[in-house]
């Protein structure tokens, strides 16, 4: 069962792929790489790289973060998802840890809401090396996360520290 499960998880990966560029953030001080679909539209940002799927569904983003604006970083991150009015249920946090690439993250996940409707909302920190992390965002509707998830997939583990 677990070779049918690990099977199909690597034909959903690999199926519907577009072309994507390799991103290195953030540009001033390069801390990580991130592989982002060209049809996601990635841009930089302050502190790394967004993209949002070709639905407009989904959005991801990556900012890097050390010891000296971590809080800020992390706060600026929740203030983005305010802004933008999405609204996590408290009730419904979940934390999940691993690891990926030899990096250690932590997650944090929550559904709730944005102005379309229902979403699930994600917050990670991958650790890059002992002075950088990448703070992670996500946030996509219930309609077309499951389309968009093997694509995620995709660009989370791409991301690696750079050089």
């Amino acid at each position: 069962m677990n070779k049918f499960l690990a099977t199909t998880a690597i034909i959903l990966l690999t199926a519907g792929t577009s072309l994507a560029g390799t991103f290195t953030f953030p540009s001033d001080e390069p801390a990580a790489t991130v592989e982002i679909p060209d049809d996601w539209q990635p841009t930089e940002t302050d502190y790394g790289v967004e993209g949002n799927s070709p639905d407009h569904g989904t959005y991801i983003s990556f900012d890097v973060a050390g010891a000296e604006d971590m809080e800020k970083v992390i706060s600026d991150t929740f203030a983005f998802l305010e802004q933008n009015g999405v609204t996590p249920d408290p009730a419904s946090q979940t934390e999940s840890k691993g690891e990926q690439n030899g990096m250690a993250y932590e997650t944090l996940s929550w559904k709730g809401t944005d102005k379309e409707g229902p979403v699930t909302i994600g917050v990670g920190i991958v650790t890059l090396s002992p002075e950088k992390i990448a703070i992670v965002t996500y946030w996509a509707s219930a309609e077309t996360e499951e389309k968009n998830m093997p694509e995620v997939n995709k660009i989370l583990s791409s991301i690696k520290p750079a050089g």
